[in-house]
């Protein structure tokens, strides 16, 4: 397997214009590293109980204790195929919530650009979950304030039971957690097809359930030519994730998460995948190796300079 343009390119993220992306070829795939930009969140509620003297070793919290988190959406490119794995925040956020997670417009539609693509040119968008740090990016917000399609020719995917929880729950935490997404999947009418389960989208993509961030959180696999890339999205959400104990406190199943991420980051090292993390800062993804009963990147594909 080939890796291309790994090593960062000076500015090329830094907010002014966004250049090529990094991208790996994978048998018949080309994956494209696309970002929906920076933001920030509490570094409390992206490592659950570990106490703050070991995470911010590795992720230095600002004065509001926020930790500086990426939008990692790879693109997966064959033929005609153009599927894109979480879309990120996109621009719907509130002046109030901007100003909380220091997000802006996102990054997409530039990464797109800097491919010679645009957003027409997706034609399957496979959501982990509906959060709105995973799944925002499914709209633009207009001039006028309307929501409109961000990929209007894209079939949306979301496995079955994530979008009836989000719809209907009677519970205090999950409507919170949930609140975002009639307006985000509103404009999707006709484009959403829900998923029971494990799920091939095209030959070589496959959608995967983990549960454990939510019930029915699903992650992504690309593979071709004996060879592979997973997707954590928030299973192993950044390199220091990949510890076992190490979880979100937004995690509805710790224990569930703590299983599933040791049997795939396991089958990952023995056949020396890919791995890809949804918001780490400096890898959009690694082959890793166990050493000494520690998870260790051995292989990468860097983020590039911010500025």
């Amino acid at each position: 397997m080939q890796a291309n343009s790994l090593a960062p390119q000076p500015g090329w993220l830094t907010g002014e214009r966004v250049q090529s992306p990094p991208e790996l070829k994978l048998g018949s795939f080309r994956i494209a590293f696309l970002t929906d930009g920076l933001w920030y969140n509490d570094g409390g509620c992206m490592f659950g109980v570990v106490p703050r003297a070991l995470w911010q070793r590795q992720h230095p919290p600002d004065e509001q204790n926020r930790i500086r988190l990426n939008l990692t959406c790879p693109l997966v490119i064959r033929g005609r195929d153009a599927i894109l794995i979480d879309c990120g925040i996109g621009n719907r956020l509130s002046d109030v919530e901007r100003k909380i997670f220091a997000h802006g417009e996102g990054w997409l539609p530039d990464g797109l650009a800097a491919l010679g693509m645009e957003a027409g040119d997706i034609t399957h968008v496979i959501l982990s979950h509906l959060h709105f740090d995973h799944c925002g990016g499914v709209v633009r917000r207009q001039r006028s304030g309307e929501l409109m399609r961000a990929f209007p020719r894209a079939r949306h995917f979301i496995q079955r039971g994530e979008y009836e929880v989000s719809a209907n729950t009677a519970n205090e935490r999950l409507r919170a957690a949930y609140r975002h997404t009639a307006e985000c999947l509103a404009p999707l009418h006709g484009s959403i097809e829900l998923l029971d389960g494990d799920t091939t989208i095209v030959p070589g993509v496959e959608a995967r359930v983990t549960g454990g961030h939510t019930r029915d959180h699903q992650i992504a696999m690309v593979r071709d030519a004996g060879q592979a890339l997973l997707h954590l999205a928030d299973l192993v959400p950044t390199r220091s994730h990949m510890r076992g104990p190490w979880n979100q406190a937004y995690d509805l199943d710790a224990l569930t998460t703590m299983e599933r991420k040791a049997r795939y980051l396991e089958q990952a090292g023995r056949e020396r995948w890919w791995v890809s993390f949804a918001h780490d800062d400096q890898l959009f993804g690694a082959r890793v190796e166990r050493a000494s009963g520690v998870w260790e990147v051995v292989e990468r594909v860097a983020v590039g300079k911010w500025g």
